[in-house]
């Protein structure tokens, strides 16, 4: 069908619309009190219509800003994560600053563990300082509290393997009052007094110290506290049993003594 066709077929209806149009063109035009009630009704009717779309753009835009804003907390949260990670390592690192100051009369290396291996009976840790820093066999380790860790076994150039302890091959002699006993590891955090006489006078918590006579580790570094001992009339030698005072399952840092 043509459009020339079309138009004659339906010019009835366009010009109703164009009649409607210029009607209302001419209505609003002048300002009369019914063309101001009209447009009122017509302004309240557009906001209707446009009602539903401002309300889905609001909510698109909600929904935005509750993106951007997650996104900011799980920044925040990371910040303060790490800042809360260097704060503590701040502390630690002012822990052992201040307990090399106040152990001027020994050469105190410090270092990081890197790996630990707690295995059945091999008990031993990696800690970051090696040839390069001087380090040999046989060196005593302490922690930041100043008590014994253990002692330095296989060197390499920028890394080092402790022996602690804990680990079933560790001894190392102590002081006793006024007695020389030897200190082994038993299980986990606990350890025993070899040697310990009789007539020796200890008591429950007392701190057991190394006695100097090994050329491994210098005197009075901390080991263990007495948890308990026993008496036997057939024995001239006490059963003590002792806990080590270094926590190994959370360490950190050390100083190596040179």
């Amino acid at each position: 069908m043509s459009l020339e066709r079309k138009l004659k077929k339906n010019k009835n209806i366009i010009s109703i619309i164009l009649a409607s149009f210029f009607s209302l063109l001419i209505f609003f035009s002048y300002e009369t009190d019914y063309s101001k009630k009209a447009e009122s009704y017509l302004v309240d009717l557009v906001g209707i219509f446009y009602y539903p779309q401002k309300w889905y753009k609001n909510i698109l835009s909600v929904k935005e800003e509750n993106i951007i804003l997650s996104q900011k907390l799980v920044q925040f949260s990371l910040l303060n994560s790490k800042l809360e990670n260097y704060k503590q390592e701040n502390e630690n690192l002012r822990e052992m600053l201040n307990f090399k100051e106040s152990y001027k009369y020994l050469s105190l290396l410090p270092a990081n563990i890197v790996n630990n291996n707690f295995s059945l009976y091999a008990k031993s840790s990696i800690i970051n300082v090696g040839k390069i820093n001087q380090i040999t066999n046989n060196l005593s380790v302490i922690d930041e509290n100043g008590n014994l860790v253990g002692k330095t076994i296989r060197i390499g150039e920028k890394n080092s393997k402790i022996q602690l302890l804990s680990d079933n091959n560790f001894s190392v002699s102590v002081k006793v009052g006024k007695s020389i006993a030897q200190f082994k590891p038993t299980f986990g955090k606990y350890g025993i007094l070899e040697g310990v006489l009789k007539t020796a006078l200890i008591d429950k918590d007392d701190i057991i110290y190394t006695s100097g006579i090994s050329e491994i580790y210098p005197s009075d570094i901390p080991i263990a506290k007495i948890v308990s001992f026993t008496k036997n009339n057939t024995n001239m030698f006490q059963k003590v049993d002792v806990e080590i005072l270094v926590d190994l399952n959370n360490l950190y840092y050390v100083f190596v003594i040179q």
